[in-house]
């Protein structure tokens, strides 16, 4: 793994005169650049608290870093990369945030037609499947994640994630049929 040219780790750290951030330097590159900071979160698109939060986020990390024995050669660069990932990974967590709700709002109506009884006792049967196939149905169904995700999530393969989400909906077929066998 290759560090950015700004961090060093510890095993380079004798290879490269210097030091740690402390306090008063990395209180020095909020006095400095603080500001610019919080400008460039705003305009990536950020609300003032959004743009205030990433900032602070930001020099948090950065002294975490430093404790950590992580050497910030260029630590308004390395402020500035990091401000900037926090505001892309806000946009993210809003467009997601957004498509949840969209698609919430478009299944409010087919959900409005079951049966909330029926629901619970679905998710009542979910609690009775062996661990692994009940926590893939609820990434699946209840967080809403696509199976490469609960895969990464699980430790297991995609396909792998299927096939526990088809053996566990097989269960639930069995165990919620109707005793006298209509539909």
């Amino acid at each position: 793994m290759t560090l950015p040219a700004d961090v060093i780790g510890l095993e380079d750290r004798a290879a490269v005169a210097g030091r740690t951030l402390g306090a008063a330097e990395l209180e020095g590159v909020y006095q400095h650049r603080g500001r610019d900071l919080f400008g460039l979160c705003r305009r990536l698109g950020l609300s003032d608290d959004e743009a205030n939060d990433a900032v602070q986020e930001t020099f948090l990390r950065m002294w975490n870093e430093s404790q950590r024995g992580v050497m910030i050669i260029d630590p308004e660069g390395w402020a500035f990369r990091v401000a900037y990932r926090i505001a892309m990974d806000q946009h993210r967590l809003s467009r997601l945030a957004r498509a949840v709700v969209d698609r919430l709002a478009s299944t409010t109506n087919a959900r409005d037609q079951v049966d909330p009884v029926d629901r619970l006792s679905v998710w009542g049967a979910v609690d009775h499947l062996p661990p692994r196939q009940r926590a893939v149905l609820y990434l699946r169904y209840r967080a809403d994640l696509p199976y490469d995700k609960i895969a990464a999530v699980m430790g297991i393969t995609a396909n792998g994630a299927r096939n526990d989400a088809s053996a566990a909906a097989a269960s639930l077929r069995r165990r919620l049929r109707p005793e006298d066998g209509h539909r």
